[in-house]
């Protein structure tokens, strides 16, 4: 047989070959990935500053991508949620939005002034915070009383309930900043007296605020706890529930709670469930036989 005759004979194979790839490729192509397949909802964060967000040059992802990958984690592939930071008034309106579909992070019931959580579920909670009071002068306050004739360091846009009635009747002055960051700038150059800040921004912040004096935090006179959750708002039931049990999971997960030690933070509630399922444990499993004695 002459080259050209074997060349020919080659052609209808190698044209089979390229048809079978074809086809495999276009099927391979075709065929969805579990990340493909995946539902993705958003993951709303409305804290822009460390701990919750971590600044470009940082070197922490930020508890609120750690807590949506661990989400993400226990969900399963058929449900993914997305990482949203944004203000917390556009929060609200996506909130106050029937067709909102996903999970709002780190809040509390409290926090919302609308309704914005009426067609949701709050989580079992997430994380233990605490409003405190810091100044970097000896500070003694026994009763809010006691800080009448002082300079409040604000946030622009935040209501400070507890301390409203001082600033309205003109007791206290109040003076507002950007955000966390060039709030306690202010403090630490003596601009004002006093800032009031969670417990968690303040160990994500503090130490990006060079000051020579230390900062002195304390509690309020009657302790302004805060106790996070995460609202869930699913199409069904049953996605709500399992989005639920998914966010109990993260949040007595061993990756979760190392985040929060990082900061001198936690949550409630992990001890007694680990409890229980010891408890359940032992009730559920079968006793082993005794030995037949010898007579």
């Amino acid at each position: 047989m002459s080259v050209y005759e074997q060349r020919r004979s080659c052609r209808p194979v190698n044209r089979l070959l390229a048809t079978c790839s074809f086809v495999v490729a276009m099927a391979a192509h075709a065929q969805p990935s579990p990340a493909q397949d995946a539902t993705a909802h958003p993951a709303l964060n409305s804290y822009g500053q460390p701990p919750f967000a971590a600044l470009p040059a940082g070197r922490t992802t930020g508890l609120a991508r750690t807590f949506v990958d661990q989400l993400n984690k226990e969900s399963g592939p058929r449900q993914r949620f997305e990482l949203q930071t944004l203000p917390r008034r556009r929060l609200e309106v996506a909130l106050d939005d029937a067709r909102f579909a996903g999970v709002a992070l780190f809040l509390a019931p409290e926090f919302l002034q609308n309704a914005s959580h009426r067609d949701g579920h709050w989580s079992v909670p997430v994380m233990i915070d605490e409003n405190l009071l810091v100044s970097v002068r000896p500070l003694t306050v026994d009763a809010l009383d006691a800080l009448s004739g002082k300079r409040f360091g604000g946030i622009a846009g935040h209501v400070y309930r507890v301390l409203s009635p001082l600033i309205d009747a003109g007791r206290i002055e109040r003076s507002d900043a950007a955000d966390h960051l060039a709030n306690l700038g202010k403090l630490c150059l003596g601009r004002v007296d006093f800032v009031v800040i969670s417990r968690s921004e303040f160990a994500g912040n503090a130490p990006l605020v060079p000051c020579s004096t230390s900062f002195k935090p304390m509690p309020f006179p009657e302790p302004q706890v805060i106790v996070r959750r995460v609202l869930v708002r699913m199409p069904g039931g049953q996605d709500s529930q399992r989005v639920l049990d998914a966010v109990g999971r993260v949040a007595c997960g061993e990756q979760w709670l190392s985040a929060l030690a990082a900061y001198g933070l936690t949550t409630a509630g992990c001890a007694r469930k680990a409890a229980l399922n010891v408890s359940n444990a032992s009730s559920s499993a079968t006793p082993t036989p005794l030995p037949a004695r010898r007579r």
